[in-house]
């Protein structure tokens, strides 16, 4: 069965306010979703941390990061440093789902290594 056009997901991106054009090594962005047990305006910056010309060892040794700040009067502050040469709309789509689902974000800076493929 074919679902129909008002069946069909909606685009999360249509979620978010961008504050930058996507294809950068930055791009800034509001959205809602659950933080310390309630629902919070997230002002997200990411930054891919991956340049072109990285060579196996560079890329897997890159720290990947989330860093939340001290909520403001309107947003709280998150950057997240992600594994890509630039954010491009498939990034900024995993990177909302990922602040969304994941349960234990906590304030301040945590840094976390790429799994490695073995």
């Amino acid at each position: 069965m074919t679902p129909h056009r008002s069946d069909a997901p909606e685009d999360i991106l249509s979620e978010a306010e961008l504050l930058d054009e996507p294809g950068g090594k930055t791009l800034r962005l509001r959205f809602e979703g659950p933080f310390e047990g309630r629902r919070v305006t997230w002002l997200a910056t990411l930054h891919a941390l991956l340049e072109s010309h990285s060579t196996d060892l560079a890329r897997q040794s890159a720290a990947n990061y989330i860093e939340i700040g001290a909520a403001g009067p309107d947003a709280v502050p998150i950057t997240v440093g992600l594994p890509v040469e630039r954010i491009d709309p498939p990034t900024v789509r995993k990177a909302m789902i990922m602040i969304r689902r994941y349960k234990r974000l906590q304030r301040g800076r945590h840094e976390y290594t790429p799994l490695t493929e073995g």
